[in-house]
């Protein structure tokens, strides 16, 4: 039975909105002004900004994360008959996108520590149709990257991050989606940096790459009615890329927020049967999503559900599993570290906003559970 406590969210936007609200009514008003909805300049105002944040050459906007991930695929020449490597235990999406575009998704076990790929796994999954690798950085925890970008040398295949959860992540001094062929993010309104409604981003630093992507995202026009190939209706909607750009100017101290409250958790954690967001040495986290582990998971969902908490379960069932891909013919037995994260991982209430007396709310049930 439910308690007549506050309902705790497990994410609440109306803080952000509220904060944004008259700039960005002022910039959507100006923007109407212009009559300039498609593309135009607020796109490449956006564009600009974004790729000078993470420091790449190049920035290009789609209208979603899991588009940006098709396109940087296609643009690196991924396609029917190809195959690509990514991890069991991530969102849909990301093997979506590689189906998508025609490809055969590979999957491959986790490592226990951040919930990423298993690089140690990676090179005997290769095929000889192998075109990209698509490291995942999971909940916001920057994947090792080192010896993946050096095994895809050796075998003169691509890297594509997969940087949806982690914008802001590093890896010593580089940000994440900076340092790979292609960097893909994704805006939904969850993230780090999210919009009020979908959309995407393609980093790269390859020039070709990144004139390929602006072909493939608007239909490969080249000139009035000129297709150039085959490509996509997939533009960043001008009136999100105004607020992104708001939001952008101030994500420094939205990111200071999320390791306050990062710290509260870990403080009132400690020392519990609960394994806490850890990262690889040498990087640093987003804190996108704040996911927990433990064999007592039900029970804490079910506490917290009792006290009204909301929480999600990120991600109950691994790639593997998921009715689409029962034709690969992949066994459990193949995943452990992925089957065994899917049965005690939750996520807990996290946002910029998120009032200290939620999170002390949140801690105390948990203690109640385990402590």
């Amino acid at each position: 039975m439910k308690t007549s406590e506050e309902t705790i969210p497990y994410f609440d936007l109306t803080g952000q909105f509220a904060m944004v609200r008259e700039e960005w009514f002022r910039e959507i008003n100006r923007l109407g002004r212009s009559g300039n909805f498609i593309l135009g300049d607020a796109i490449n105002q956006f564009e600009t900004c974004f790729a000078d944040y993470l420091g790449v050459k190049h920035a290009v906007s789609v209208s979603s994360g899991t588009d940006a991930i098709s396109l940087a695929l296609k643009a690196l020449g991924v396609g029917s008959g190809d195959s690509v490597i990514v991890p069991d235990f991530t969102f849909f999406a990301t093997a979506e996108a590689i189906s998508l575009v025609g490809a055969t998704p590979i999957f491959v076990d986790i490592n226990p520590i951040d919930f990423n790929i298993d690089v140690s796994k990676i090179e005997s999954a290769i095929r000889a149709d192998t075109k990209a690798i698509l490291p995942v950085h999971l909940f916001g925890a920057p994947a090792n990257l080192d010896p993946i970008l050096e095994l895809a040398s050796k075998k003169s295949i691509a890297v594509i991050e997969d940087a949806a959860q982690a914008f802001s992540a590093r890896i010593g001094g580089s940000c994440v989606g900076s340092i790979g062929h292609a960097g893909c993010f994704s805006f939904y309104p969850t993230k780090v940096l999210g919009a009020f409604g979908d959309g995407g981003l393609v980093t790269t630093n390859d020039s070709q790459v990144a004139d390929q992507l602006t072909l493939l995202r608007n239909h490969g026009l080249t000139g009035p009615n000129i297709h150039s190939l085959i490509g996509c209706t997939s533009r960043l909607n001008c009136v999100q890329a105004t607020l992104l750009l708001i939001k952008l100017n101030s994500i420094d101290e939205k990111i200071k927020s999320r390791h306050e409250i990062t710290r509260i958790y870990f403080e009132q954690l400690a020392g519990l049967d609960l394994v806490l967001p850890r990262q690889q040495r040498g990087t640093t986290h987003a804190y996108n999503i704040f996911t927990v582990r433990s064999r007592l998971r039900d029970n804490i969902a079910q506490a917290l559900k009792i006290h009204n908490i909301g929480h999600q379960i990120y991600y109950p069932m691994p790639l593997h599993k998921q009715p689409p891909y029962h034709h690969l013919g992949y066994t459990d037995a193949e995943f452990p570290e992925s089957m065994r994260a899917a049965d005690e991982v939750i996520s807990l209430p996290f946002y910029p906003e998120m009032p200290r007396s939620h999170v002390d709310r949140i801690c105390a049930v948990i203690r109640d559970v385990i402590g």
